[in-house]
C-alpha cells in the first residue's frame, strides 16, 4: 500500500512537472511573439515616419523651386510693405502655406549687414499655438547659416516636446546671375499632422501582428489543452487503481450499497465490503449478504440506531454517525465508530450510501479503565486534606482542576475557580507573594526540580491561612510546561506553633522583650546593615536583691515587669528591648544619637519618678543605672560597644546612691573627710562646676560622669598624708609641702587598686599639672595633661578662693574670676577658663 501511494505521487509530480513545463514553454512563446510583434512594429514605425520627413524635403526643395529670385533680389536688405513685389512675395509664401496642409507656415529669411540671419517676412501661422520663428535662437541661426554655407535643402527643428516640437526645411534661393544664395526659404511642418500621417501608412502593419499574434496564441493554448487532457487521463487511470487499492487495505471497514436497501428488515451490505469491513464483524461477504443487520447489532444499541437510520431514510439527516457494538458468530462483542452518509449519486444511476465502521474495542477496554482510575482518583481526592490542582501555566494559574477539598481550604466551591470563572488562584494568594511565588516557579522551571513553598492565601471570608504547596510541571515533548499539578494543604495549624515555638525562643516569659538570643540576631544584623550612628543602652534595676529577700520573689518579678513595660511605653518602635540578666536590659537604639539617647533616658526618669509617687502599695522605690555608649561610624563593633556600655553602667551605680557599688565610694569618701578639712559639699560643689564646663564643651555622658568621680575622689590620696601637714593652720614647710605632693601618687595607686575606680586614676595622679608644665608629678605641659584633669584644676582653684580655709580667708568671686583669668596659659588650660568664665558670669547675670 505504502509501495503503491510511493509510485502514485511520482507519477503525480511527474504530470504536474509536464503540465508546468508545457505551460512554461508556451508562455516563453507567447513572450517571444509579443517581442518579435514590437520590434516589427517599431522598425515599421521608423520607416514610415522617416518616409513622411523625406517627403517634407522634396516638399521644401519644390517650394524652393517656385519662388522667382528676381522677385526676392530687390527685397534685400528690407521689405517695402508698398512695394508691388514684396506683396507678391507675401502672397506667394500664403499660398505655399494654404496649399498644403502639412506647412503650419512659411517664412523667408535673409542676412543683415552684420550677416546675421533674419526674418524677411512669412506667410502667417495657421494655428495659434506658440511662436511662429525662434528667431534669434542660437539654433535658428545655425540652421540658417548652414543653408547659406551648404546651398542645399536641410531640415531645422525647433525642440519643445515631443507633441509641440515644429519640424522645418531650409531651402536656399540661388542668384541664378552669380549662383549665391540671396535667401532662404523656412518651412515649418505640424508635428502632429507628420505623426497621424504615420499612424494612417503603419495601421495595416500593426493589423497584420495582432492577427499572426492571436492565432498563435490560440494555437498554443489548444496544444496545451490537448497535452493537459492526456496528463489528466493517465491520472485518472492511476487514480482508480488507487482507489481500488485504498478499498481493499484500508485500515477501517468500507461497505458501499443502495440507498433503498438501507431499510430495516433488508440487509445492509449489497453492494460491495473490503476485507476490513469482514474482519471487523467477523463474518464473510456471503455471509453478510445472508444476515439482517439488525440480527447483528447489541440490544443495547439497537433503538437508537434504528431512530437514526429512520431519519437518513427520510432524508431527515444527510449522514449520521455513532458508537455501536456489534455482535460476531462466536457471541464476542466488538465496539466500533460507524459512520453512514451519502454518496453522490450519479445521472440516471441509482443512489448509493457509504457505511464506515472503525474497531474501537480496545480504546473502549481504555477508557472503562481510565473510568474506574478516574473513579478511584476521585475518591481518593474527596478524602485529601487540601487542595489538589491542574492548571495552566499563566499568571492567574487558570485552574483546569480543582479537587472538593478546595472548599474545605478556601471557601470557594471548585467550580468558582476552574477557568476562573469567579475567582482566580492568582487573586487567593496574599499579595506580597504573589512576584515571589512567579519566580519561584520560573526557577523550579529552569532547574527542572519539584515545586515546595510555604505562604498565605486570603479565603472567600477574608480570612489569612498559612499553605504549603507542593506542585511540578508537566512538559511536552519539547521541554515545554504544558500544566502545573500539585497539592495545596493548610498548615495555619503548625506555623502557628512554629510561630510561638519562635516567639518563646526569642521572646523573655516574663516581660515579652527580646531574650539574649535575639539580641544577638539583631547585632549580627545591624552590623551587617553597617548601622551608624547607633546607641547601646544598658539599663540595670539597683536593690532587685533586697526586694527579692525583703518581700518576696513574685513582688521583684513584679517590679521587672513593670520596669519592661515603662521601656516600652518610653523607646521607639524600631528601638530593640532585650531582657540580658535577672535585673537587666540591653537597648540597642538604631539611627540614634547621644543627645537623642540621652533625651529619651531623660523621659525614661520622668517616667520612674512618676511611678515612685503614683503607687505607694510598695515601701521602696524603684531605681535605675543606665549606661550609654554610642558610635558615629563603623569602625567600633557592637560588641566593643556593649563593653563601653557596661563600663559606663558600672561608673553610674558608683555615683548612684541607691546602688550597691556605691558603698565602695561611700566607705573611701567617709575616710576622706575624716582626716582633713575636705568636705562633702566640697566635693559637691566641684561637681556642679565640673558639669557646667564639661556640659558647655559637650563632652558625652561617660565623660561627664567621669568628672563627677574625679570632682569626689581627686584628693583621695590625702588619706596616706600625716594628720599634722593635713590640718596645719600656717604655710608648709618644703619637706612638708613635699610630703603633701605625695597625695596624688598616692590617690593614683588606691583607684588602680580598685576596678570600680581604674578609669579615673591617671586624672587624679595629674589633676595638679599646669598648662606651662610647672605643676607636679610629672611635669605635663598643655594637652598632655587629661581634659578631666585640666577642667578639674581650675574649678578647684576657684573653690578654693572662694572658700574660708584654715590659713586664710575666702576672697569675693569676680576677684577668684579675675585671677583665674590672668593664669589663663600659664596654671590653666586658656579653653577651659574661656568656657568656664563664660559659664559662671551668665549664672551671675541670670541670678541678679
Amino acid at each position: 500500500m505504502q509501495m503503491h501511494g510511493a509510485a502514485g505521487a511520482q507519477t503525480d509530480t511527474a504530470l504536474e512537472k509536464n503540465l508546468r513545463i508545457t505551460r512554461n514553454v508556451g508562455l516563453v512563446l507567447i513572450i517571444m511573439l509579443a517581442i518579435a510583434c514590437s520590434v516589427t512594429l517599431n522598425h515599421a514605425w521608423r520607416w514610415l515616419f522617416a518616409a513622411e520627413m523625406q517627403e517634407t524635403l522634396v516638399l521644401g526643395e519644390t517650394a524652393g523651386a517656385l519662388m522667382d529670385p528676381a522677385a526676392v533680389l530687390p527685397l534685400q536688405p528690407e521689405a517695402d510693405p508698398a512695394n508691388p513685389q514684396t506683396a507678391a512675395v507675401q502672397q506667394t509664401l500664403a499660398r505655399l502655406a494654404d496649399a498644403n496642409p502639412d506647412i503650419r507656415y512659411a517664412y523667408l529669411s535673409v542676412l543683415d549687414a552684420d550677416g546675421r540671419p533674419i526674418v524677411l517676412m512669412d506667410s502667417g501661422e495657421r494655428v495659434t499655438s506658440g511662436p511662429s520663428v525662434v528667431e534669434g535662437t542660437d539654433l535658428w541661426q545655425a540652421a540658417i547659416l548652414k543653408a547659406f554655407a551648404q546651398r542645399q535643402t536641410i531640415r531645422e527643428c525647433s525642440a519643445r516636446g515631443i507633441w509641440n516640437w515644429q519640424p522645418g526645411t531650409l531651402t536656399p534661393i540661388v542668384n541664378p546671375a552669380d549662383q549665391s544664395v540671396i535667401a532662404v526659404l523656412g518651412l515649418r511642418f505640424q508635428a502632429g499632422e507628420l505623426y497621424l500621417a504615420t499612424c494612417k501608412r503603419i495601421f495595416p502593419v500593426l493589423l497584420l501582428c495582432m492577427s499572426v499574434f492571436l492565432l498563435s496564441v490560440a494555437v498554443l493554448r489548444i496544444q496545451m489543452q490537448n497535452r493537459s487532457l492526456r496528463c489528466f487521463s493517465v491520472r485518472l487511470k492511476e487514480d482508480e487503481g488507487l482507489f481500488h487499492s485504498v478499498f481493499d487495505q484500508a485500515p477501517v471497514g468500507i461497505s458501499i450499497g443502495s440507498d433503498h436497501l438501507a431499510t430495516y428488515d433488508s440487509p445492509r451490505v449489497q453492494y460491495s465490503v473490503n476485507r476490513m469491513f469482514e474482519k471487523i464483524l467477523g463474518r464473510s461477504h456471503d455471509e453478510l449478504r445472508k444476515t439482517n443487520w439488525m440480527e447483528i447489532t447489541h440490544p443495547d444499541d439497537l433503538a437508537q440506531d434504528v431512530a437514526l437510520v429512520t431519519r437518513f431514510r427520510d432524508g431527515e439527516i444527510p449522514g449520521y454517525m455513532m458508537e455501536k457494538r456489534f455482535l460476531r458468530p462466536d457471541g464476542s462483542v466488538v465496539w466500533t465508530n460507524m459512520t453512514i452518509g451519502k454518496l453522490s449519486a450519479i445521472p440516471n444511476e441509482q443512489p448509493m450510501h457509504l457505511c464506515i465502521l472503525e474497531d474501537i474495542t480496545h480504546r473502549k477496554r481504555i477508557e472503562e479503565a481510565l473510568l474506574e482510575s478516574e473513579r478511584s482518583k476521585s475518591v481518593l481526592l474527596s478524602h485529601l486534606p487540601g487542595l489538589a490542582y491542574r492548571c495552566r501555566y499563566d499568571r492567574n494559574w487558570t485552574m483546569l482542576f480543582v479537587s472538593p477539598g478546595c472548599e474545605a481550604l478556601t471557601g470557594y466551591k471548585p467550580e468558582s475557580l476552574l477557568n476562573n470563572h469567579e475567582v482566580s488562584y492568582n487573586d487567593l494568594i496574599a499579595p506580597e507573594y504573589r512576584e515571589l511565588l512567579w519566580n519561584e516557579w520560573e526557577r523550579v522551571l529552569s532547574q527542572r526540580t519539584p515545586f515546595r513553598h510555604e505562604y498565605e492565601i486570603l479565603t472567600c471570608g477574608g480570612t489569612r491561612k498559612w499553605v504549603l504547596e507542593m506542585g511540578q510541571f508537566i512538559l511536552d515533548d519539547n521541554g515545554k510546561p504544558e500544566a502545573m499539578e500539585g497539592l495545596v494543604i493548610d498548615i495555619s495549624e503548625q506555623k502557628r506553633r512554629e510561630a510561638q515555638v519562635q516567639y518563646m525562643s526569642e521572646h523573655d516569659f516574663l516581660t515579652g522583650l527580646y531574650n539574649r538570643n535575639r539580641l544577638d540576631q539583631e547585632k549580627t544584623r545591624l552590623e551587617a546593615e553597617d548601622c551608624a550612628p547607633l546607641t547601646v543602652a544598658i539599663c540595670d534595676i539597683n536593690g532587685v536583691r533586697l526586694i527579692n529577700n525583703g518581700f518576696g520573689a513574685a513582688e521583684g518579678d513584679r517590679l521587672i515587669a513593670d520596669v519592661a513595660l515603662m521601656l516600652k511605653q518610653n523607646f521607639r518602635q524600631r528601638d530593640i528591648l532585650c531582657r540580658t540578666g535577672g535585673d537587666e536590659f540591653t537597648l540597642l537604639l538604631p539611627d540614634t544619637k547621644e543627645e537623642q539617647a540621652a533625651a529619651l533616658l531623660e523621659q525614661l526618669f520622668y517616667r520612674v519618678e512618676q511611678y515612685n509617687r503614683g503607687d505607694r502599695a510598695h515601701h521602696y522605690e524603684l531605681n535605675l543605672s543606665i549606661g550609654l555608649s554610642t558610635r558615629t561610624n563603623t569602625e567600633q563593633g557592637i560588641e566593643q560597644l556593649i563593653t563601653v556600655a557596661e563600663e559606663h553602667l558600672n561608673h553610674r551605680k558608683l555615683l548612684n546612691q541607691k546602688s550597691s557599688h556605691n558603698a565602695i565610694l561611700a566607705s573611701i569618701m567617709a575616710a576622706l573627710y575624716a582626716r582633713s578639712h575636705e568636705t562633702e559639699e566640697h566635693g559637691k560643689r566641684l561637681t556642679c562646676l565640673t558639669r557646667m564646663i564639661g556640659e558647655s564643651m559637650g563632652l558625652d555622658v561617660n565623660m561627664l560622669d567621669d568628672l563627677m568621680l574625679l570632682s569626689m575622689l581627686h584628693d583621695i590620696g590625702k588619706v596616706g598624708v600625716d594628720d599634722r601637714i593635713l590640718n596645719k593652720p600656717g604655710a608648709l614647710e618644703a619637706d612638708e609641702w613635699e610630703l603633701m605632693q605625695k597625695h596624688s601618687e598616692i590617690g593614683y595607686r588606691i583607684t588602680r587598686s580598685t576596678p570600680e575606680l581604674e578609669h579615673i586614676a591617671e586624672y587624679i595622679l595629674h589633676h595638679h599639672e599646669r598648662w606651662d608644665g610647672k605643676g607636679y608629678p610629672a611635669r605635663l605641659a598643655g594637652e598632655q595633661i587629661p581634659l578631666p584633669a585640666r577642667i578639674l584644676t581650675v574649678a578647684d582653684a576657684y573653690d578654693a578662693m572662694t572658700q574660708d580655709r584654715v590659713y586664710r580667708r575666702a576672697i569675693p568671686g569676680e576677684e577668684a574670676l579675675g585671677e583665674i583669668e590672668r593664669c589663663a596659659g600659664t596654671q590653666f588650660d586658656p579653653s577651659v577658663v574661656e568656657v568656664f568664665l563664660r559659664g559662671m558670669r551668665q549664672t551671675s547675670a541670670q541670678t541678679v
